[in-house]
């Protein structure tokens, strides 16, 4: 298989995945799954069982950031963090009259999402991300906003951690970024 290509196989197995993590707008692109099984492919497991993840999530989704936000964090996948804005409303797009969603909420939701990838491979360790990175691709417009993020390699006290984030089916913004562990 050339590089940069995705197996159909592999691509259709893991889209039936990401139905289940919290896509429910019926309109998922092309784009969308052949980004969400590239990044499935190459993340790592979360180290914990689907009712560690869910309580996990759970306990993520009571935090009052994400109610004020109003997204809501997916961890149902092995693999992907799912961070869903499910309703763009107008205090989360820019400024000037556009309808684009402001880069600082971008920013949020690709923080949250790379941060639990990140931070799940620390159990009883206090960690954050130390480090994000964002490119801006396109303007983010749509009904809703979804983060896919997955760890790509866990040191000893680093996480490696990567995001795409799309709406209305297209990618619209990319980050990486760093979780380490507290020092002392």
């Amino acid at each position: 298989m050339p590089v940069g290509t995705l197996d159909e196989a592999l691509a259709t197995r893991y889209t039936q995945r990401m139905m289940q993590c919290n896509t429910n707008d019926g309109a998922i692109s092309k784009a969308q799954r052949l980004g969400f099984a590239a990044l499935a492919a190459r993340g790592l497991e979360i180290p914990m069982d689907a009712s560690g993840r869910r309580r996990w999530q759970d306990n993520f989704n009571s935090i009052p950031a994400m109610h004020y936000m109003g997204c809501r964090l997916d961890m149902s996948h092995e693999n992907v963090v799912v961070v869903r804005l499910p309703e763009v409303r107008p205090h989360h797009q820019g400024g000037m009259g556009t309808e684009a969603v402001n880069g600082a909420v971008i920013a949020g939701l690709c923080d949250c999402a790379l941060g639990v990838a990140g931070v799940v491979h620390f159990p009883d360790q206090r960690a954050g991300t130390v480090e994000l990175a964002i490119k801006f691709m396109r303007p983010t417009v749509g009904q809703s906003v979804t983060a896919y993020a997955v760890a790509l390699k866990r040191a000893a006290s680093v996480a490696f951690a990567e995001v795409e984030l799309y709406s209305a089916g297209r990618l619209c913004s990319i980050a990486t970024g760093m979780v380490s562990t507290a020092s002392s």
